[in-house]
């Protein structure tokens, strides 16, 4: 019996290899040396946003999807690293220390609570803004939002927890400081906005800072910003706004408005420009050079130019089949990956070329990095294709954003930050639609000036430094992991 049984199974997987092979001979051939024709765009439908505010002033947005029993929410507050002022890393430890025990409960008593519903509840801080987080399920909404409430409203800062926070802050800083993308990311920011500029330190603070903050400094912080008239709080899943408002009055009763620092509503000035310069850190017997070049860039705004560069980014770095990561990866071999990217902020972000290096080839990944950044500008302009390819991958890429009731709160909590309109979700693909390499390569001419490029390599000095003279880019400084000059050079 077993053995008709094994050959019945052979015969049937004969009949399915014939047939598979039949069709497979009957399928047109594939020309695999042409590029397969892009279908349509995916439609995108605006959410529709139903705007409510709570009594305490917390603009409120809800978006209803019920797909499934799972609620997004996203409290963002408009302060971040750049209000950190200066105690720098301050927002960060304050978002940290927000589910770090409340005036009711225990670090420990409100991790339990949170585990019990089975939701995820947390707090970080960002550049710009503080955002805390809460995926839960629909049924466990009335409890999830009182945590929620709880840790924004009634946060202790309980000063064991401030301590054991800032340990772990201090090993990290520590361990970055042997971490080659960390230095020059941190470095490329410094030289470029300055320390005393909200842009110009990590969000992490600094070792000097972190050792500093006192449990008055977090309250201060909190006092400054933490307020319902300087957030909006974005709902988006299974609950309509008529449910969930008188939720939130309950879950966020006693947070009061008040005055907020003005630091809050006000984007950050562009730094005086500077010339050209070299900026180099030593890590002896680096098999790879970490290479930022940058400047300060625009900020997000509904201006055409905004469309531009996202389209001149995607040809220029912002992809695989980038100029820059086609020109340094697949013709010369010099790295694994290079990109560029654009931090579009309220204030003028920086803009930044980046990539690791194959130490020996240092010098001339510098030359092809900058060949390809001069170029773009004028003297190899983007083309009509690159330009239409760059642009079918924006547009089919951008309904992704909203696949998710978690992506389309991300959306929304960008929308808020930036000031911008509802509109600007369909606005996006129409400017996109509208771009011609003409506008590519105005704004690559207009935000692009070599001239005002800072340099900063991170890398085994001994062996890179007198090739990185000989291409005379610029003064050289010598810094340290901080960012510090080092005095002998």
């Amino acid at each position: 019996m077993r053995t008709v049984l094994i050959l019945a199974v052979i015969a049937a997987l004969a009949i399915v290899l014939v047939l598979f092979t039949a069709n497979v001979g009957a399928a047109p051939k594939l020309d695999r040396n042409q590029r397969p024709t892009p279908g349509p765009v995916p439609p995108v439908v605006t959410p529709r946003i139903v705007r409510v505010t709570l009594s305490n002033g917390l603009p409120v947005w809800v978006v209803t999807r019920r797909e499934l029993p799972l609620v997004d929410a996203v409290l963002q507050i408009r302060a971040g690293a750049a209000q950190d002022g200066a105690h720098p890393g301050i927002a960060a430890v304050t978002a940290s220390l927000l589910d770090e025990g409340t005036s009711t409960r225990s670090s420990l008593e409100f991790a339990g609570a949170v585990d019990l519903l089975g939701a995820n509840l947390s707090a970080s801080g960002g550049i710009e803004q503080t955002s805390v987080s809460l995926l839960t399920l629909s049924r466990h909404l009335d409890a999830a939002l009182g945590l929620m409430g709880e840790m924004v409203v009634h946060p202790a800062f309980k000063a064991d927890e401030l301590e054991r926070e800032r340990k772990a802050r201090l090993q990290n800083l520590k361990q970055q400081k042997d971490v080659a993308t960390t230095i020059a990311d941190k470095v490329l920011n410094l030289v470029l906005y300055g320390e005393d500029h909200p842009y110009g330190h990590p969000v992490g603070g600094t070792t000097a800072s972190i050792a500093a903050i006192a449990r008055d400094d977090v309250a201060g912080f909190y006092d400054r910003y933490y307020r319902p008239n300087n957030a909006v709080l974005i709902v988006v899943g299974d609950v309509t706004a008529e449910v969930l408002a008188p939720k939130l009055e309950k879950a966020f009763a006693g947070w009061t408005a008040g005055t907020v620092a003005a630091e809050a509503a006000t984007a950050p000035a562009r730094p005086a420009a500077k010339p050209a310069a070299v900026y180099l850190v030593d890590k002896p017997n680096a098999a790879q050079s970490e290479i930022r070049i940058g400047q300060p860039g625009t900020s997000r705004t509904a201006d055409p130019d905004y469309y531009a560069l996202q389209v001149l980014n995607t040809t220029l770095g912002g992809q695989f089949t980038s100029r820059i990561n086609l020109n340094l990866r697949e013709r010369h071999g010099y790295t694994y990956g290079a990109r560029s990217t654009w931090a579009f902020r309220r204030g003028d972000g920086p803009f930044v070329a980046s990539g690791g290096v194959f130490t020996a080839k240092t010098d001339s990944s510098l030359v092809e990095f900058l060949r390809e950044l001069q170029d773009i500008r004028g003297s190899r302009p983007i083309t009509e294709k690159e330009t239409e390819f760059a642009r079918n991958g924006l547009l089919r890429g951008y309904p992704r954003r909203f696949e998710t009731p978690d992506a389309t709160a991300g959306v929304l909590a960008e929308l808020a930050l930036h000031g911008l309109p509802d509109g600007e979700i369909a606005n996006y693909l129409a400017q996109i639609g509208r771009v011609k390499p003409e506008d590519v390569t105005r704004v690559a001419a207009k935000y692009l000036t070599p001239d005002q490029f800072a340099i900063v390599v991170v890398g085994d000095l001994a062996t890179i430094r007198p090739g990185i003279e000989a291409l005379n880019l610029g003064p050289i400084t010598v810094l340290d992991a901080d960012g510090k000059p080092v005095v002998a050079q």
